[in-house]
């Protein structure tokens, strides 16, 4: 597939938080879609659709603007400041593979803003993946919506 081929574009998605440590939050895609690792300051305290909900734990539900990653041989100058400020709005970032394997691909979120782990099938490419390449998608803060009570392991 080339990347010239198709337009990636953000879609709404949604998870759970896994786990905390310290100041990052796990967040496993719903449909075992993908692990994002963000810090919380990616993370948008709860409002209205949430209250009382400012601190995201196990089983909280997050909402986030997400896109398949494109390889990009050239990297734009992005700007992660969107995600960063405080609005429930996509930005268009870059990041570079750390690990490929068999099913999946692993990239470092540029600025220290974490990683990503997603299937293959969710990366396009005309060029074989391998570790070092650089790749671009969009990414928005996470927004707390709510929490299940579900044991940790059924996340």
């Amino acid at each position: 597939m080339s990347g010239a081929e198709y337009t990636i574009n953000p879609v709404l998605m949604g998870g759970l938080v896994k786990e905390t440590d310290g100041d990052m939050v796990k967040v496993h895609l719903h449909g075992r879609l993908g692990v994002i690792t963000v810090p919380k300051s990616c993370v948008l305290k709860g409002k209205a659709d949430a209250p009382g909900m400012e601190e995201p734990s196990v089983g909280t539900e997050m909402q986030f603007y997400f896109s398949y990653l494109q390889i990009n041989e050239t990297p734009y100058d992005y700007d992660v400041s969107a995600v960063k400020n405080g609005n429930f709005e996509p930005c268009f970032i870059g990041a570079v593979i750390t690990e490929v394997n068999d099913t999946a691909v692993k990239a470092e979120i540029m600025d220290g803003l974490g990683t990503v782990a997603v299937p293959r099938r969710w990366v396009f490419t005309d060029v074989e993946l391998k570790e070092g390449q650089n790749a671009e998608f969009y990414f928005s803060p996470m927004k707390i919506c709510g929490k299940r009570d579900i044991p940790v392991e059924s996340i």
